[in-house]
């Protein structure tokens, strides 16, 4: 138990299950957030915009750092909290941008950038572009293309959210259980008409 390279290993795997996480879960749009976004259609245009803008600038942020020479080998296992610490760092810079050039609307801006930043899409993004992405051009495709995804799945599931919260499902499936379901059915319908994925996912 003593030993440094056990704890090593500990971090690393909790780390890379973190990752593994929230790179099922971006498979499914990004779950979490979506759900939270579909309750209250008011919040739905932010919180989509939020996560579009958070998927492509730590995109373009996760582009900047594979440039450096220690990202040259994709396998090592240190580059897992580098994912972490991109979005960590987008969330500051954007914390302190709104603060100091929208005062007056940073309590309404950060609401959305709280909800947008720690999500399974914003993750899910970046450790998938940097498992296949090389040019800048990719990383940034790859960043908005997996924004609009989520506003697009977003708007769908808002459209039939009060039906899956309905008393026409079973109780077993209501709610929490029937949104995973539909989010899932959609994700393999979307995966089906696509019939194959770019080189850089």
């Amino acid at each position: 138990m003593n030993d440094p390279g056990f704890f090593q290993s500990l971090l690393t795997s909790v780390l890379m299950s973190v990752i593994a996480e929230n790179f099922v879960f971006a498979r499914a749009f990004g779950v979490t957030p979506m759900i939270a976004a579909a309750k209250n259609k008011r919040n739905l245009p932010g919180v989509c915009a939020g996560v579009s803008y958070f998927t492509a600038a730590a995109s373009i942020a996760m582009w900047g750092v594979s440039q450096l020479p220690f990202a040259a080998d994709r396998d090592r296992h240190y580059l897992v909290a580098f994912y972490a610490l991109i979005v960590g760092g987008v969330y500051l810079v954007t914390l302190l941008c709104a603060f100091l050039f929208v005062k007056n609307k940073f309590p309404k801006i950060k609401k959305y950038v709280h909800i947008s930043a720690f999500n399974s899409a914003v993750m899910g993004t970046i450790f998938l572009s940097a498992s296949g992405c090389e040019t800048f051009g990719e990383y940034l495709l790859f960043g908005l293309t997996a924004g609009l995804g989520f506003t697009a799945a977003s708007y769908m599931l808002s459209g039939v959210y009060a039906q899956l919260y309905s008393e026409d499902v079973p109780r077993a499936f209501r709610g929490y259980p029937a949104v995973m379901i539909f989010s899932g059915i959609m994700a393999m319908a979307v995966y089906g008409i696509l019939g194959h994925a770019p080189a850089y996912i």
